[in-house]
């Protein structure tokens, strides 16, 4: 304990107070007490630290904060947050940028829950909508920067832990209720407690069930002329979930059916938004998830945790469109008609994913901790197809999106180690790897280092380095698309041969606090993305692939940094932030699509008492640039915008035991909009426009929730 004691007592004592040296790990009491004052995540290394003990930089928000602060989903989260971008998928899904990181789909961070993978096996998706409900949710823990070198593929700029509530959290329930505008409502029921057992052991008991629905705000014309649905989409969820602990084994279960409405099509008159019903026509995912983990004291400092998760991914969909009417002349009579051509895509999309490893923790001296795994993951593709329709027809025009058989099945092979050596009490090092063997791309190797250095009680610098990989999905790789006879693809289609994506990110952090009242963090990150994979549009077609498929690309090259202070005054407390972000397509030298080089957020907090809280938000961004990317479409960049919410919330009715809390996001009803995804530029032309103009934003949105104990 010599050299670990002083860096324990200056990562976990707040700032100007006098306490009691504690190590965490084998003083479980005096651990739980810091939780209090010091933000405990497991993230980072897969156990127990505080935040700024982490080798990564993290952000948590907990639940108290979610509800001061008005977030309904984590999108609203990760848009407060300096570097990260949130913005909308032509199918109608959140997308998070990253750091200048962006993608089609949610796979370029990773989506974790209670420490789980959550991605399907098509897309490796991860959800940031309703799909998650925030009324179960302690806390979650967000990491800018590489997480392969202990999650593996995905982990590429970020990752996400979403911590569920555990028996020890609750003791009781709650029911909480919500209404608001665009016909938003939603129910949820909570519980955890402790179930005596024999000989004095205790089972925890954890579970929720949620249902929530927003029915939209009906037509909006979009500035080309275009109808859309405006305001937060149709959108409908049901979740439930249960969670068993002993002090050994955890067990969960969990299921959610989630809904919402298709962007993509054009939708130049007011059927074609009418086609977009939310019970005719959607998107839909029912998916179920089961964990199992079991941990085996061997010694007082060695431990292994052998783990199961099963995931089962039923996704299906089907939206439609008109195209323009077509005057039709009959050879016979000469006689002209105006003809509507209909068309109706059918989608099926089922996939099973299973891991099976076991996770090792050992503190091979009092200075040392270790931690490390291996594992297997296997993803079985049962359906994967799109069945395209025109005019009603009963047999599908155009069958040709699916798989061959021979590779409906991926499989990834991985072993980590870690090890955080406390070297000197103001110096502590941070090295590991991970080893992945995937059967589309093949093997890689993600190294990661960290220097944490402790000058003082109120200062912690951190100096790091990390390597991710993000393997080809089953889309990229393996589907197949029906070609005709100019060999033009009726969808883009997968390249069996493409490389892992990978990134590269030096990185640093300091985090002061000069007095008791102020904290102020800055850190500066360089980030080399190769092999990017993307599709490629190709004027001679592939004999194999087509005039349109999945292809690596030169990648690029981003730099940024951000700062951060907050100032605590009695009752009051402000925040600001701000970021700037530099990304440079390598092939081109041009500045990445979509990605704001500046935003700023700002947020002042009132608590006159712990039991009431109020709170106002600003997010602001500069402009996203667009117009070197679609010189066809010659459309402009996006123009900035900044948005207002406020939030209150109280602890008072009913001596405690009943909450109310209020939520006005885009409190000014500000009209913004985000950019379709860089590749479908082009498409959106006036003689052939495929997409909306642009998604318009969400217009101002209230709810107001009761929640009540039991």
């Amino acid at each position: 304990m010599l050299f670990q004691a002083p860096i324990a007592a200056f990562l976990l004592v707040p700032t100007g107070l006098a306490a009691a040296v504690v190590d965490p790990f084998s003083e479980p009491d005096e651990a739980d007490a810091f939780r209090i004052e010091e933000e405990m995540v497991t993230v980072a290394s897969r156990y127990a630290q505080t935040a700024r003990q982490a080798p990564s930089i993290v952000t948590v928000l907990t639940d108290r904060e979610i509800r001061e602060r008005g977030f309904l989903t984590i999108s609203d989260m990760l848009s407060s947050l300096p570097g990260i971008y949130v913005t909308m998928a032509p199918e109608g899904r959140s997308l998070a940028y990253f750091r200048g990181v962006v993608a089609p789909d949610n796979n370029k961070f990773l989506l974790l829950v209670d420490g789980v993978p959550w991605y399907d096996g098509v897309y490796t998706h991860a959800w940031i909508d309703e799909y998650i409900p925030l009324e179960n949710v302690r806390q979650v823990e967000i990491i800018k920067g590489p997480g392969s070198a202990i999650y593996g593929t995905n982990a590429f700029s970020g990752v996400i832990n979403v911590v569920t509530y555990s028996a020890d959290d609750l003791g009781g329930a709650f029911l909480r209720v919500t209404g608001g505008t665009h016909g938003r409502h939603s129910a949820a029921f909570v519980m955890g407690d402790h179930v005596e057992l024999s000989r004095g052991r205790k089972l925890g008991v954890a579970g929720t069930v949620r249902f929530m629905g927003t029915d939209g705000d009906g037509l909006e014309i979009t500035p080309r002329g275009y109808h859309n649905i405006h305001g937060i989409q149709p959108r409908r969820a049901m979740n439930a979930a249960l969670r068993l602990q002993t002090d050994k084994l955890e067990l969960s279960l969990a299921a959610v059916d989630y809904r919402h409405t298709y962007y993509t099509q054009p939708q130049d008159d007011a059927l074609d938004v009418l086609l977009q019903s939310m019970d005719e026509f959607n998107l839909s995912y029912r998916d179920q998830f089961f964990n199992a983990r079991y941990r085996v004291e061997l010694s007082r400092n060695l431990s292994l945790t052998p783990y199961l998760y099963l995931q089962h991914y039923d996704d299906p969909g089907a939206y439609a469109w008109f195209s323009d009417p077509e005057l039709v002349t009959d050879g016979d009579t000469g006689e002209q008609s105006v003809e509507w051509r209909s068309t109706l895509v059918e989608t099926f999309k089922e996939t099973t994913l299973t891991g099976t490893g076991v996770d090792i923790q050992a503190r091979p001296g009092v200075s040392h901790v270790l931690v490390g795994g291996l594992g297997l993951t296997y993803n079985k593709t049962l359906a994967l197809e799109d069945l395209q329709y025109t005019d009603l027809t009963g047999q599908p025009e155009n069958a040709g999106f699916s798989i061959d058989s021979a590779n409906d099945t991926t499989y990834n092979a991985f072993a980590f180690v870690q090890e955080t050596w406390t070297a000197l009490y103001w110096l502590e090092l941070t090295g590991g790897m991970r080893f992945d063997m995937h059967s589309t791309a093949g093997p890689h190797i993600s190294p990661r280092a960290g220097v944490l250095v402790v000058p003082g009680s109120s200062t912690v610098i951190k100096l790091l380095y990390g390597s991710a990989f993000r393997a080809p999905t089953v889309r990229e790789a393996y589907v197949l698309t029906v070609q005709d006879s100019d060999g033009a693809n009726a969808w883009t289609a997968g390249n069996p041969n493409l490389a892992h994506e990978r990134i590269d990110t030096f990185e640093a952090e300091i985090i002061t606090s000069p007095w008791r009242v102020l904290d102020l963090r800055g850190a500066v990150f360089y980030s080399s993305v190769g092999d990017e994979i993307d599709k490629r549009e190709v004027e001679t077609p592939d004999p194999q692939l087509g005039d349109a498929y999945y292809d690596n690309f030169a990648g690029s090259d981003v730099v940024g940094g951000e700062a951060e202070a907050v100032l605590k005054l009695d009752v009051f407390e402000f925040g600001a932030s701000w970021a700037a972000t530099i990304a440079q397509d390598r092939a081109t030298d041009r500045q990445q699509y979509e990605f704001p080089p500046h935003m700023a957020h700002l947020r002042a907090t009132v608590r006159p008492m712990d039991a009431l809280r109020g709170s106002l938000l600003v997010d602001a961004f500069s402009k996203r640039p667009r117009a070197e990317w679609s010189p066809d479409a010659g459309l402009a960049d996006g123009a900035p915008f900044t948005l207002l919410h406020a939030a209150i919330a109280t602890d008072l009715l009913a001596s405690g035991r009943v909450r109310a809390d209020l939520s006005v996001r885009n409190l000014l009803n500000t009209e913004y909009s985000t950019l379709i995804y860089k590749d479908d530029a082009n498409e959106v032309r006036d003689d052939a426009p495929k997409f909306p103009y642009d998604l318009e934003g969400n217009g101002r949105t209230i709810v107001v929730g009761i929640e009540g104990e039991f």
